[in-house]
């Protein structure tokens, strides 16, 4: 049964991502948005997962369904539960910064480093899975 709820944490990463890639065809260039970088601390991904959701909805998109759709997605229980790498005390402990003292990007660079977080709360759930 954990198997299968691993599975399906997965498809809906995997799924969160394919909508990011449809998405990022749709948007016009030239938005600057607070962009949090992938080498950031492990146990402040919760935080930055809310900036990137925060901004998503600044994307200036031509498939405002898909981007809304993203906004939910990201906000899905599922999606937050697997952003949490590190125990209730570490990430108490962490120093997380806000969103606005993220470096202001291009659409382009914020799609790229949402589209690396997701890929790694996918990996470190494939790996949970293979050691089993």
């Amino acid at each position: 049964m954990m198997c299968a709820a691993m599975d399906q944490n997965v498809l809906m990463l995997k799924e969160v991502a394919m909508d990011l890639d449809r998405l990022e065809k749709s948007l016009q260039k030239g938005v600057m948005l607070h962009t949090p970088t992938n080498d950031i601390d492990e146990c402040c991904s919760l935080s930055v997962l809310e900036c990137f959701r925060g901004n998503v909805n600044l994307l200036q998109a031509t498939q405002k369904k898909l981007q809304h759709k993203l906004f939910k997605k990201l906000m899905n229980p599922m999606i937050v539960s697997n952003m949490n790498f590190c125990t209730l005390e570490e990430t108490q402990k962490a120093i997380c910064p806000p969103c606005n003292s993220y470096p202001k990007r291009n659409s382009e660079q914020f799609v790229k480093e949402l589209r690396l977080l997701l890929q790694k709360a996918t990996a470190r759930l494939t790996w949970k899975q293979t050691r089993r």
